[in-house]
């Protein structure tokens, strides 16, 4: 058994609690942050609680509202230039993944030379500009994750990058804080809340399934399926229940933590070679419609863990044969899905079928394929587009 544990980012979870970056920065002695985040957060005053803190902790602040759905380099760039002129000593990320990921981009950037896309498959070697994340949504757990997820606009290719810390004390991609507030979330849409919490509900799948998982991961993944199982459902219903928001943020933060010691698989591989091409489509409706179907794929490679997923939804498996029980975690996903609303097909999302070739060649390319627990081809990955088309 070997692995590594490093974790170095501080989490303050709580109702209200993201009202405490100005005291943070002010502790810290920083002046200036830019404030990243989407213009939809902005309208929506979510961003109001978080200025009055940095304004009663006389730390200077403007705000970069670009943020778009599945980042792009060109946004990131945009950012950290903004940074740099600026004169920035921390960055504050608000919002989903898209923000959080954009954020790191343009930390990363505003202490190290190049493009973004220079570091897709290289390490860098200064630390980020400080970051407080501040997620609003329950799903990516990239508030406290070593990764980033950025499309290269010219080769319409998500990349992934990620780094954890080489050494003790090294540089890595991601927060020095981050601050969980269960309320920021209360307004988001059921569609949104579904979307989001799928996408760490497949965090905490594969990551618990993956080929590279360790022992630390099993009971944080398990935990946060079984947590996601109870209360999505009901802050898809009812998003002001507080109790299902404070759940599911912690949830994801759970799956989000698990990421930076487990890799994902097929799932993730997929969606993110599909966001690529069809940059609109939001990452956690493509995860629901793979996810199931890839189950399907990996099931038998890991029977024991699939077995686990299912138990740990509720399932009474007493009486099943070994390889019926654990296939019961897949057809207790598919109907966790319909119970969400969420697409089941490609074709419901206007995905053009002439394109499922390319999304395939895209996936076997990705990083997290090495991480699916049954070895997977560019043929398989081919079948599982086609299977779900419609």
């Amino acid at each position: 058994m070997e692995f590594v544990l490093s974790f170095p980012i501080r989490v303050e979870f709580g109702l209200g609690i993201s009202r405490r970056v100005g005291e943070i920065a002010k502790q810290k002695d920083w002046k200036r942050t830019l404030i990243i985040t989407d213009a939809e957060l902005v309208r929506a005053g979510i961003l109001s609680g978080i200025k009055e803190s940095l304004e009663s902790n006389n730390i200077e602040y403007s705000v970069f509202d670009k943020v778009v759905p599945n980042p792009t380099d060109i946004s990131v760039e945009e950012a950290a230039e903004i940074v740099k002129e600026a004169k920035c000593d921390f960055l504050t990320g608000v919002g989903g993944g898209s923000s959080m990921d954009t954020a790191k981009g343009s930390a990363l950037l505003a202490t190290n030379p190049g493009r973004i896309g220079n570091y897709e498959n290289n390490p860098f070697k200064n630390h980020l500009l400080p970051l407080i994340t501040i997620p609003t949504t329950a799903g990516t757990g990239s508030e406290v994750d070593f990764w980033a997820v950025i499309t290269d606009t010219e080769r319409k290719f998500k990349m992934a990058l990620g780094q954890s810390p080489p050494y003790p004390g090294g540089p890595y991609l991601g927060a020095v804080a981050s601050l969980i507030d269960p309320l920021l979330s209360r307004t988001l849409p059921p569609k949104l809340t579904a979307s989001t919490g799928i996408d760490a509900f497949s965090h905490a799948i594969e990551t618990f399934t993956a080929r590279d998982s360790t022992p630390i991961v099993a009971p944080l993944s398990l935990h946060a399926i079984r947590l996601i199982t109870q209360w999505l459902p009901i802050a898809y219903a009812n998003g002001e229940d507080v109790a299902a928001r404070e759940n599911m943020m912690f949830a994801s933060m759970v799956a989000g933590i698990c990421e930076n010691y487990a890799n994902c698989g097929a799932v993730h591989s997929l969606a993110e070679a599909l966001g690529g091409i069809y940059g609109t489509v939001p990452h956690g409706v493509a995860i629901g419609i793979f996810l199931p179907e890839v189950m399907e794929f990996n099931y038998i490679a890991v029977p024991e863990k699939y077995i686990e997923i299912a138990e740990t939804m509720g399932e009474n498996l007493v009486g099943f044969p070994h390889y019926e029980a654990a296939r019961e975690a897949v057809e207790t996903v598919r109907r966790m899905l319909e119970m969400l609303d969420m697409p089941s097909t490609l074709k419901e999302i206007q995905i053009k079928p002439e394109d499922l070739s390319e999304i395939a060649v895209r996936a076997i390319k990705t990083v997290e394929i090495p991480g699916n627990p049954r070895k997977i081809t560019e043929k398989d990955l081919l079948a599982i587009l086609e299977e779900v088309y419609e």
